[in-house]
């Protein structure tokens, strides 16, 4: 069990009454004093849905923190939020995003994972965009991508979805950007029906940078295209390893039926992080092939990990398979 999970287990939901900030900024005073001590329930808790009188109040006690513990903070409220939805940590993120420390901006950003207002969006922009920390940058572009996503599905204005894409489109191409930038660049205009995507992300995977070719094959998968069949295929079978694992990720996101052998076999690949990613891909991929292969992994598998993986494989083929007995087919490429 993590920190974060052992201060969330620490209130009985029943009971449960959020912390006063007297109680907060104590705690806060704890960790300023011995910021390897664990983050506590108190602060997990009562940074939550933050008034603006307790806002005053934190961003005074926020100030006297070292990075170090900024950090902690940040990381055990990023776990709680993706354990407890109703947890609201927008004021908290909002401050991270100007702290002086590149780390606890990062941390800020993937704070806020589920907003989807435009206030965000712009405050993403300007940091993929301005931002002197490049880790800072790469960030923002991958939450940059899923507001791509959103403008493609109409929940955000359509002007600002092209302001992202636009933004996105100019970083990717700039020479002069730093690698890194270029390629989340891509990765997040990959999100969009942008009508240079597709010539991007040839020109990304042929140019022969390494790292240049996994974010192409990562972006492969992001336009659920399958244009990109031969190239993944083949990358099945690379002896790279960093290669296979992206061109896995892709075949599941598309659905690429005819990847559905070669995924079975690496999905008893020695190579842990290749077997999960494959069992995923055959949930993802769906069909009968799929499921029949899934089928015979839970019969034969008796680690903890993997089996629990391809129970939740067998869900999600499962309902493929469902669709597909029906007639139904939802690719569009």
């Amino acid at each position: 069990m993590s920190e974060t999970d052992e201060a969330l287990s620490a209130f009985d939901d029943e009971v449960f009454e959020k912390p006063a900030v007297g109680d907060v900024v104590s705690a806060l005073r704890q960790l300023e004093a011995a910021p390897e001590r664990a983050v506590s329930a108190t602060v997990v808790y009562g940074l939550s849905d933050l008034s603006t009188s307790e806002q005053r109040t934190v961003k005074h006690e926020w100030a006297r923190l070292g990075s170090a513990a900024k950090r902690r903070i940040l990381r055990s409220l990023i776990e709680a939020s993706e354990a407890m939805f109703e947890l609201n940590y927008r004021e908290m993120a909002m401050l991270g995003l100007d702290d002086e420390d590149g780390l606890a901006r990062a941390a800020a950003i993937e704070l806020l994972w589920t907003d989807e207002t435009v206030e965000t969006l712009r405050r993403l922009m300007a940091l993929a965009a301005e931002d002197p920390d490049l880790s800072v940058r790469a960030t923002a572009l991958k939450e940059l991508g899923r507001f791509v996503l959103l403008g493609e599905y109409g929940d955000i204005p359509a002007e600002a979805a092209e302001q992202a894409q636009g933004l996105a489109l100019r970083l990717h191409t700039d020479p002069r950007e730093p690698l890194e930038t270029r390629r989340r660049a891509l990765e997040a205009l990959s999100n969009s029906s942008h009508p240079e995507v597709e010539r991007l992300i040839r020109e990304a995977y042929a140019d022969g940078n390494h790292d240049l070719k996994i974010s192409a094959l990562f972006a492969m998968g992001r336009t659920c295209s399958k244009v990109w069949r031969d190239i993944l295929i083949e990358e099945l079978d690379s002896h790279d390893n960093e290669l296979v694992f992206e061109a896995l990720t892709a075949c599941g996101q598309i659905q690429l039926e005819d990847s559905a052998r070669r995924v079975g076999e690496l999905a008893t690949s020695e190579d842990r992080e290749i077997q999960l990613a494959a069992i995923w891909a055959l949930g993802e991929i769906g069909g009968n092939h799929a499921f029949e292969i899934l089928t015979s992994l839970e019969e034969i598998t008796e680690e903890e990990e993997a089996a629990a993986v391809i129970d939740e494989a067998l869900d999600a083929a499962g309902f493929s398979r469902s669709f597909a007995a029906l007639g139904l087919d939802f690719d569009e490429a």
